[in-house]
């Protein structure tokens, strides 16, 4: 497994003109993951100041017309078709599963995970974690037993305007589609070939890796692993959660997914040392025997950069495929294996 990490450190010479204009060196560290073919850059960066978003007066203002609100949620929201979903709505505990306005895939639910308007991130328990996703896994699964054809699912989450949400009241979004999504297509074909040249399956001996190691495992939920990646997708940072042996969506039982909210509000916990309080997840699921690709969730912290709340993603990212990382993963990692 070492072999797919691979870094390189390139130096970069200028005259400081903080310092009398003298030399100084500035490193950037030139990470390669080779399993999932992504390139990141570690530059150091003051991390104090970062900012995420808490608007009280934007956040009250959008109450009023908030369509996900329970006095607006029977009447300014859609129900799905009565051959897909009879009862038009599904709902778990307070969480409530409707069609995505505004669809990515012939099938998109929307789960509002409760009935306040406003969650903040730390306020995210267990409990309710655990029912915006067993919630939405109801979905996936009518859908499946309706659709044979569909082959892989997602749940994700853009928490906040700064990562992408375009409400306030939280809500995670289902996709379920008869083909996987890019990424997913290049973990599944990533699982597959490892599988061929070394007889074994990856995601254990990546786990098995960063156990031993040590530097960015985080800890282990019951059946969930969680590790800071090692070439992350976020600029602070990307913590994968592993599921170990579970391929698909039958294997994603009530205790599962128990233990993964667990460590997913552990993790948001932690994330809070960094003033983080915006966040994008997606858990990736088969809905085939995927013997190979095991069910994994990408947790990547977002925030805006001060002074001017300039983007956290720029040209590297969107003109290069490469991302630009403040946080070396080993210092976020410590940071979250000391949260409790």
């Amino acid at each position: 497994m070492k072999n797919f990490f691979e870094k390189r450190i390139v130096e970069s010479s200028m005259l400081d003109f903080s310092n009398n204009f003298n030399e100084i060196c500035i490193p950037v560290e030139i990470r390669r993951d080779r399993l999932i073919n992504r390139v990141s850059r570690v530059i150091r960066f003051r991390l104090r100041g970062l900012e995420g978003f808490r608007n009280a007066g934007m956040i009250e203002k959008s109450k009023s017309s908030c369509p996900f609100c329970p006095d607006h949620i029977e009447k300014s929201t859609p129900k799905f078709c009565e051959s897909l979903i009879p009862e038009g709505r599904i709902r778990f505990g307070e969480a409530t599963v409707l069609p995505n306005a505004f669809p990515y895939s012939k099938y998109c639910g929307v789960t509002v995970f409760s009935k306040r308007h406003f969650i903040p991130l730390e306020d995210f328990s267990p409990e309710i974690l655990f029912n915006a996703l067993k919630a939405s896994t109801i979905f996936i699964d009518r859908v499946h037993r309706q659709d044979d054809q569909v082959s892989h699912a997602s749940i994700n989450w853009n928490y906040m305007p700064v990562a992408g949400g375009g409400l306030v009241h939280p809500h995670l979004q289902a996709v379920v589609s008869p083909r996987p999504t890019h990424f997913q297509d290049r973990l599944i074909e990533a699982s597959a070939a490892y599988r061929r040249s070394q007889n074994r399956n990856c995601w254990a001996d990546l786990v098995a890796l960063e156990k031993s190691e040590g530097e960015r495992y985080l800890f282990q939920q019951d059946e969930v692993e969680f590790l800071s990646a090692f070439c992350p997708k976020g600029m602070i940072g990307e913590i994968v959660a592993v599921f170990t042996g579970k391929t698909g969506l039958k294997d994603l039982s009530d205790a599962v997914l128990n233990s993964f909210a667990s460590g997913l509000a552990r993790v948001i916990r932690g994330l809070k040392k960094f003033n983080v309080n915006s966040l994008n997840m997606s858990l990736l699921i088969s809905l085939r025997e995927e013997d190979e690709l095991w069910i994994q969730a990408r947790i990547i912290p977002r925030m805006a950069l001060p002074p001017w709340g300039t983007s956290d993603v720029n040209y590297f990212e969107k003109g290069h495929d490469e991302v630009i990382v403040i946080l070396p993963p080993e210092e976020l990692a410590l940071a979250l294996r000391t949260t409790e």
